[in-house]
């Protein structure tokens, strides 16, 4: 046994060392130069930026003050990132209790080596996108497991409190998510014990407060009051028909790696459950469609237009409709509990984005890892020991790590040679420096291509406001690979 938790460490000790080294190699980006600037004021100044954002454009209170901290100390965030994304993993298999350890270990990391690489790019490596999507999650998978197994004692009790407070800080539906979770452990206890469990019930009140202090902060409606103002006079109705094919689309089509273990994992239900032969068959079929969808996107993604499909077509909808009600059914009628949870979790997260008119790979992120983590419970009670299938997981996994290493050393050399360019321009006083530019799939907006990003990224490198600066594709072959 101690011989196996050593090599279970061993195990997370190697992710860690990874995700440092990835994030060692990897700059700041997009936001993260405005953020920087303020960061660079002083911790005064971080704490008060952040409390005047809330007055002024956002009640992301938690998320800003680290965003803050965390952009200007980047050695701090490098090792930081590297912990919430293993504590993650440590979390997942914690809750889960796994019964094939090691490997579902490696499965859990590959969800987010394989993510897709825009998420990566927006949540992993982007760091404002990264504290306000990404931290988030191990603060909830933490709730979960205190909550789920009963343990409480006088320091979780503290430490529920804390994360009921700070958790829907961050950003706007991991807030509702968690409301609704203390709903669910409030109903969950009452059926067991017919009576209303007064401690999770002071954990809703916090949270609905926490919440409400965020959403009605006086930044949040100034902001609505200027952004997005015809999709704002909607009716609620008006407003879930025109976010329908994006829930389809964050979902479902851009996640490749959640779609090939769903097909698994509902392939798993459907023989389990599903007597009939002809159901059967036509549930494969129907479960199989999935693919071709995301295999569409993926071609898309590689200009490779052989057939486009539009995310607002009906028959798509209906179809992907109709799958999500049908992927519940199975798990409901095989009596998995814990990866339901986890399934609703997971459309949930995406659901009460139907509300919100900003879209992105990012706010899929909570919608991604759920999913994965329900889909992983059912491949793991089905799956016999197999050393062809562990050794490809194995091998699969070294050949992400290896792309994402590669990538990020031509990014890291990108960024040096970029960085030389502009201390030889500023020391010169030239009015035009030629920068090179980043693959599309670099961290977010890296490229400071937009007025906002250019005027911070000038700032940021003491670049004087009339330089001329042009962006230029070259340096770059098979997309990842830097040469001089």
């Amino acid at each position: 046994m101690k011989e196996k938790i050593k090599n279970n460490n061993k195990i997370y000790i190697g992710i860690f060392l990874f995700l440092l080294l990835v994030f060692l190699l990897s700059p700041i980006s997009g936001d993260d130069w405005g953020n920087y600037i303020e960061g660079a004021k002083g911790f005064y100044h971080m704490i008060s930026q952040a409390v005047g954002m809330w007055f002024t454009w956002e009640g992301r209170l938690i998320s800003r003050i680290l965003i803050n901290i965390l952009t200007y100390n980047k050695w701090l965030w490098n090792i930081v990132n590297s912990i919430v994304i293993v504590g993650i993993i440590y979390y997942v298999n914690k809750i889960v209790n796994f019964k094939n350890k090691k490997i579902m270990i490696v499965l859990t990391f590959s969800t987010i080596l394989f993510m897709n690489i825009f998420t990566f790019s927006q949540t992993i490596t982007w760091l404002a996108g990264n504290i306000t999507y990404l931290f988030v999650i191990p603060l909830i998978l933490i709730y979960f497991y205190v909550i789920y197994n009963n343990k409480y004692n006088k320091y979780t009790n503290i430490l529920l409190v804390i994360l009921n407070i700070i958790i829907p800080m961050f950003i706007e539906h991991m807030a509702i998510l968690l409301i609704l979770l203390n709903i669910y452990f409030i109903v969950k206890d009452y059926i067991k014990n017919k009576k209303i469990n007064k401690k999770i019930l002071l954990f809703l009140l916090i949270s609905i407060f926490s919440f409400l202090t965020m959403y009605f902060s006086p930044g949040n409606r100034i902001r609505s009051s200027m952004e997005n103002l015809e999709f704002n006079k909607l009716s609620l109705f008006g407003k879930i028909i025109y976010n329908i094919p994006n829930f389809i689309f964050y979902t479902y089509k851009i996640n490749y790696f959640l779609i090939i273990l769903l097909v698994i994992g509902n392939f798993i239900l459907i023989k389990k459950s599903i007597n009939n032969k002809l159901i059967r068959i036509v549930l494969y079929l129907l479960e199989s469609i999935s693919i071709l969808f995301t295999v569409i996107y993926l071609l898309n993604s590689f200009n490779i237009n052989i057939i486009t499909i539009g995310n607002d077509n009906i028959f798509v909808i209906i179809y992907f409709i109709i799958l999500t009600i049908i992927n519940l059914i199975l798990l409901i009628k095989n009596k998995q509990e814990l990866a339901s949870i986890f399934y609703c979790m997971g459309i949930v997260s995406n659901l009460v984005m139907l509300m919100s008119p900003t879209w992105g790979y990012r706010t899929s992120l909570a919608t991604y890892l759920f999913l994965s983590i329900c889909y992983l419970i059912i491949i793991d009670k089905c799956y016999k020991k197999n050393k062809i299938i562990e050794y490809s997981i194995i091998l699969m996994t070294i050949l992400g790590m290896f792309f994402y290493l590669i990538f990020y050393i031509s990014i890291y050399r990108t960024n040096l040679a970029n960085e030389k360019m502009i201390k030889e321009a500023n020391k010169n006083n030239t009015s035009r420096i030629e920068l090179i530019a980043y693959p599309g799939f670099a961290p977010c907006n890296i490229n400071p291509i937009d007025q906002y990003h250019l005027k911070r990224f000038k700032e940021y490198y003491k670049i004087k406001d009339d330089t001329e600066i042009e962006i230029i594709n070259r340096n770059w072959k098979y997309i990842i690979f830097y040469y001089e």
